[in-house]
């Protein structure tokens, strides 16, 4: 997920391809690793790290400024794992409206029966109120998730979700 999240985000920093920046449809190297050294040369920014995927497979994959503030900390090795923070809303939400659009899940569909695991799990009170709708605008009552105390461990990138049980899947 990082990693696809990273490439998005690099990805809403290259401009669009012109015919003369590809070659059979692709986006010259060259262009990736500059858009890359300008993202990490804004103020705020400290590094980089971004990988391509051309027809579902990673074409490359590289990195830009360093680990730490003031260059220290030397360059940022390309299988780093880190955490993205807020930027996961908008990505997850991109991912979520062009499903809608399709068709699965609609806006106004409840949540305990789009993730029925929420409700067999008791994971989340009033899922069968809960619209996808106010999943997206943040007003669906949910609590902070961190700050409930049922985050275990924020560095477990061992734990993940089962799919395919979900309305979301396929």
């Amino acid at each position: 997920m990082a990693a696809g999240v990273a490439g998005a985000v690099l990805a809403l920093s290259v401009p669009a391809p012109t015919a003369a920046a590809t070659t059979a449809g692709q986006v010259k190297r060259g262009d990736v690793r500059q858009a890359m050294s300008n993202l990490a040369n804004i103020d705020g920014v400290v590094g980089a790290i971004g990988q391509v995927y051309v027809d579902r497979r990673r074409a490359g994959q590289g990195t830009a400024g360093s680990r730490l503030l003031d260059g220290k900390g030397g360059r940022v090795p390309p299988d780093s794992r880190y955490r993205t923070g807020s930027q996961t809303k908008q990505m997850t939400a991109a991912v979520l409206l062009r499903l809608v659009a399709k068709g699965r899940p609609g806006l106004d569909d409840k949540l305990a029966g789009v993730l029925p695991e929420v409700t067999r799990q008791d994971l989340v009170e009033r899922a069968d109120e809960i619209t996808v709708r106010q999943l997206l605008r943040h007003t669906s009552g949910i609590p902070d998730f961190f700050a409930s105390g049922q985050f275990d461990d924020p560095f477990d990138f061992t734990t993940s979700w089962p799919g395919g049980s979900s309305r979301l899947s396929g």
